[in-house]
């Protein structure tokens, strides 16, 4: 038996359920169960991956989610067995505790992944349907909880204005009339700190609704991404051609991550 931790927002989750893919390919004898960290998951909008994808999430049981728990409990006694982290990944685990943000955990998968049919309001609509029509470019700020005390020494500095002038400089180059369309947790503070030519700032979707960003940046022509797991997977599974994806090479401060494809444009 193993079991997968899902937990943080719905950009980890993506990270997650392909990462439950993989162990299901690479250990095909084993039952691999869910386990949905209520108290991680609330910081958030919940567990929501299924909401937005059109997959089906592992079981979860009363026996699964007791066997976590102790899992936990024996990792802090010292039965590193028990619990994997993406430190210490091992085949031979039973609770996998990690983010498992690497390639080679979800990159065969990652065609799997398609959206669920969403029926989209009149806002959402006339977005989507602007994006499809010019050189479309989404831009993500988060703020934020990336503004937290214990956030920011793992997240803070990377993404600074520079970072997004230099990206909107790319774009311009590699774009004929780029249309910019601006994605915050705090839109009112872009709006009178950044300088973003003829933005469209899209702020309609909040709380349970939240999760339709990623859609609509997934129509976009171009993406310049946030050191986000949100904006990076709303680049992953836009299906446009020939797409321009900046996104800033120092993900985090405190380690290096391998998630990209070769032709996104590292700054």
């Amino acid at each position: 038996m193993k079991i997968v931790t899902f937990q943080s927002g719905l950009g980890n989750q993506v990270f997650f359920y392909l990462f439950y893919l993989y162990l299901k390919e690479t250990c095909p004898d084993e039952k691999i169960y869910g386990y949905y960290n209520r108290k991680f998951l609330k910081r958030h909008n919940g567990l929501e991956l299924h909401k937005v994808l059109d997959i089906e999430l592992p079981k979860s049981t009363v026996w699964s989610n007791t066997l976590a728990w102790f899992c936990r409990l024996l990792n802090r006694f010292g039965v590193k067995r028990a619990r994997i982290s993406d430190r210490n990944y091992s085949e031979n685990g039973i609770l996998y505790d990690g983010y498992w943000q690497d390639r080679k955990f979800f990159l065969n998968n990652v065609s799997k992944l398609r959206y669920r049919d969403f029926i989209l309001n009149d806002t959402n609509q006339q977005i989507k349907t602007q994006m499809q029509n010019c050189n479309s470019v989404c831009i993500h700020i988060r703020r934020g909880d990336y503004l937290a005390p214990e956030h920011i020494k793992q997240y803070g500095g990377i993404c600074t204005d520079e970072y997004y002038k230099k990206a909107i400089d790319i774009i311009q180059t590699k774009l004929k009339d780029p249309h910019f369309f601006v994605f915050s947790n705090d839109i009112e503070w872009v709006r009178e700190n950044m300088d973003i030519p003829s933005p469209v700032y899209v702020n309609n979707n909040t709380g349970e609704n939240s999760y339709l960003d990623m859609y609509l940046m997934s129509h976009c022509k171009g993406a310049i991404l946030a050191n986000s797991s949100f904006s990076y997977w709303g680049a992953q599974l836009n299906h446009v051609a020939e797409k321009v994806v900046v996104y800033p090479s120092k993900w985090f401060n405190h380690k290096v991550v391998d998630i990209f494809p070769k032709e996104w444009i590292g700054i």
